[in-house]
């Protein structure tokens, strides 16, 4: 686990492209506000992190210790670091979007089945809802919960799988195949994927669980009140995805190489 927060660490500490990034990111975020333009952003927005990320475990492969991983990282130009990797990044996000219908389809046939599509009704107030269903329901989607953790567990490690290759068809393959690549399922349940895969979810969740609230109950308010102070807190917010990104590709990576050692 160490390597992770290593080479997440050395990552943050190219200053240059980490400013670059961040500056980048938050034009898009701004973009995204205006309608026409949000999808394409949001695209362009993911594909750019992965491509990041493709790049970054491509760098640990050629490379044999940190030293030499941060020196020739230095040396990337931002247009290789940016956008070398955008096929295979390409194939991940596919394979997401192939993954998310997949899940959502199966989650409207549960409601479809027990006649409970009113919840999605209002979408803010699902929770609310779904206490208003019968106990077959909620077992249904209780069962449904559990495997979405669960399958989170796996795809971590796929996640990792995927930035290790290196073109649309293999990347997209790669994520795909977490939802039947059976002898990875086996292979996942090691001690040091375990480790890496809760201080991982654990990590995240804090940090955005947080992030949230400080949102909602102080940096909302205040933007309210002051609209300027965006400049600030849109740049820290991106910051704070940002480095919360590069753990995530990187424990993903140490994830899935723990499956082959």
């Amino acid at each position: 686990m160490k390597d992770v927060f290593k080479y997440t660490f050395l990552t943050v500490a190219d200053t240059k492209k980490f400013l670059l990034v961040i500056l980048l990111m938050s034009i898009l975020s701004v973009i995204q506000a205006f309608p026409v333009l949000s999808i394409i952003s949001f695209i362009f927005e993911k594909l750019i992190y992965l491509s990041i990320g493709g790049l970054l475990i491509y760098i640990i492969k050629i490379t044999n210790n940190d030293k030499e991983y941060y020196a020739t990282l230095e040396k990337q130009p931002f247009s290789t670091f940016l956008l070398h990797f955008i096929p295979s990044a390409s194939g991940i996000l596919l394979g997401l979007f192939v993954i998310f219908t997949v899940f959502f389809t199966f989650f409207i046939m549960i409601l479809k089945f027990t006649d409970s599509v009113f919840i999605l009704a209002n979408p803010h107030d699902i929770f609310i809802a779904i206490s208003k269903t019968t106990y077959f329901t909620k077992i249904l989607l209780g069962f449904f919960s559990v495997y979405l953790l669960f399958y989170s567990y796996i795809f971590l490690g796929k996640l990792g799988e995927a930035l290790s290759r290196e073109s649309f068809k293999e990347s997209f393959l790669s994520i795909l195949s977490s939802l039947y690549d059976f002898k990875f399922w086996i292979n996942a349940f090691n001690l040091k994927y375990i480790g890496i895969y809760l201080v991982w979810i654990l990590s995240v969740g804090i940090i955005y669980t947080t992030t949230s609230f400080a949102y909602l109950f102080y940096i909302f308010p205040l933007i309210l009140t002051h609209p300027n102070i965006n400049l600030i807190i849109i740049p820290l917010l991106v910051a704070i995805t940002t480095i919360i990104t590069y753990f995530t590709f990187f424990s993903a990576y140490f994830a899935h190489k723990s499956t082959k050692d």
